[in-house]
């Protein structure tokens, strides 16, 4: 057996003993009814996703050397749910609460045929040579960094993201939010926890790194306290989508549990 099928064993036996401690919690009076039939749907979704990652071939994923230091080359096998939300966090919460602009607005004209270029027509082979060429241009190493990291083409994005934080000494947030997520899946939860704590602190109206900082401190650190204040901060946004709202929501009802 692989380590990889045997860390998504191992959480799949969590899941079980998770769905078991929701029918002693709606017994002992500490959750309503309600939150346990949203948590077990979350648990028996996340199941039927680890166990469908058994029968999937491994993917060996090589890390950046840059980021070599700083996380290890095994990806965290058996948060697919996690994931799933991450994705569509790091879109929506962006657009929901203005973190900001695409890294590269305004910087792509001077760099790209001299002018009035649309970064969404640029595939990532043409970024490539143009970062290649301008290899210290923070915005446009950062856009491709984050294109890659939507794409779940960690390896690439954290190159890109590594080589801005280190060798250029650009500090940016939404940089060091995920590459803390990316720690975080790659099972170093307390480097994790230190990248995002660090974005927080230069941009503190988070957006996602609220929703990384909460994962990574409940599922990671098993710090519920710790997990609970964030959580809040992203309810807060009154536009946020009602996706994203629903699986904070959820957490926040573990969260609570756990306390």
């Amino acid at each position: 057996m692989t380590l990889e099928t045997s860390r998504i064993r191992e959480r799949i036996a969590q899941t079980e003993r998770d769905l078991a401690e929701i029918d002693e919690q709606v017994l002992a009076g500490e959750i309503q009814s309600d939150t346990a039939a949203r948590l077990r749907e979350r648990y028996e979704a996340e199941r039927e996703s680890l166990r469908q990652q058994l029968d999937r071939p491994a993917a060996t994923v090589e890390n950046a050397p840059a980021a070599e230091s700083l996380i290890t080359r095994r990806r965290l096998v058996g948060a697919a749910l996690l994931i799933a939300a991450a994705a569509v966090l790091a879109v929506g919460v962006v657009n929901a609460v203005g973190n900001g602009e695409p890294a590269a607005e305004g910087v792509a004209s001077d760099i790209v045929d001299g002018g009035g270029v649309n970064l969404d027509d640029i595939s990532n082979e043409q970024m490539e040579a143009v970062v290649a060429e301008n290899p210290d241009i923070a915005p446009m190493r950062l856009a491709l960094a984050d294109r890659y990291f939507a794409e779940g083409d960690f390896s690439n994005a954290l190159n890109h993201y590594m080589y801005v934080l280190d060798t250029l000494d650009v500090q940016d947030p939404s940089a060091l939010a995920n590459v803390g997520w990316m720690t975080y899946l790659s099972n170093v939860p307390d480097v994790a926890a230190s990248f995002v704590e660090q974005s927080l602190e230069i941009q503190p109206d988070g957006g996602i790194a609220f929703w990384y900082i909460a994962n990574i401190r409940f599922y990671g650190l098993g710090d519920a306290a710790g997990a609970h204040d964030p959580l809040q901060q992203l309810l807060a946004y009154d536009n946020l989508p009602d996706e994203i709202r629903g699986q904070a929501e959820l957490l926040l009802a573990e969260v609570e549990a756990a306390k």
